[in-house]
């Protein structure tokens, strides 16, 4: 075989290497799918980060109550979203689990090891239990059932949030989260923003370094308007 003959087989080899692994790559990126509800702050989290990864058009929206989001909720049997199917089926829960996913596939969210990733896994989990504490006084009183919703369960929820909101007022000058480590920056900006929405808490009265960072946050944080909730 002559050397262009050769030269022209190594070439297509190479190309058809290439193609398979352009086509397995989009295959594996049109198959997630994420259940999807507006107003949730957890789905709003996923999303978040998926913008910052760079993959937010390569996750399929499945809106609550349709049969495919039945299938994907039968996959968590505590029956919460959001549920993440994955490309080769399995599926993912819960925003924390998905979180840690995207960040695989996309980056700029978790540091990979070191005392760096244990502080914003430790900030993320901080921004995560302000969010439960308000969606909990939410449903205290969504679902009271005409009734009056109990002062000690939401006094309880109340002060939780109160403290956090304080700690961060003086801590976070110290969120001075690196590129690549955005996890909890999305996390602590969904959980304030949700307040707002469901008006769980005037959370910016007397607290303006939190609400300055807040507003450089929600600026510069990519997808933020586009996935701003909705009742």
């Amino acid at each position: 075989m002559s050397t262009i003959n050769t030269t022209i087989l190594n070439q297509n080899v190479w190309l058809n290497a290439i193609s398979y692994c352009n086509i397995k790559k989009f295959i594996e990126v049109i198959m997630l799918k994420l259940t999807f509800s507006p107003a949730s702050p957890y789905v709003r989290k996923v999303l978040l980060s998926a913008y910052r990864a760079g993959i937010q058009d390569d996750i399929e929206l499945v809106d609550a109550g349709t049969e495919s989001d039945k299938l994907l909720r039968s996959k968590n049997p505590l029956g919460k979203i959001p549920v993440l199917q994955k490309d080769d089926g399995d599926f993912l829960f819960d925003s924390r689990v998905i979180v840690e996913h995207l960040n695989i596939l996309g980056g700029g969210l978790i540091p990979e090891y070191g005392s760096e990733r244990d502080v914003i896994l430790t900030r993320s989990a901080l921004a995560e239990g302000l969010t439960d504490a308000s969606l909990l006084v939410v449903y205290s009183e969504r679902y009271a059932g005409g009734e009056t919703p109990s002062k000690l369960w939401l006094d309880l929820q109340i002060g939780k949030i109160d403290r956090t909101l304080d700690y961060l007022e003086t801590d976070i000058i110290n969120w001075s989260n690196p590129i690549g480590s955005d996890a909890a920056n999305i996390a602590l900006t969904t959980a304030l923003d949700y307040m707002s929405f469901r008006n769980v808490r005037d959370w910016k009265l007397k607290r303006s370094k939190l609400s300055q960072w807040f507003d450089n946050m929600s600026s510069i944080l990519p997808g933020f308007a586009e996935t701003s909730p909705k009742s």
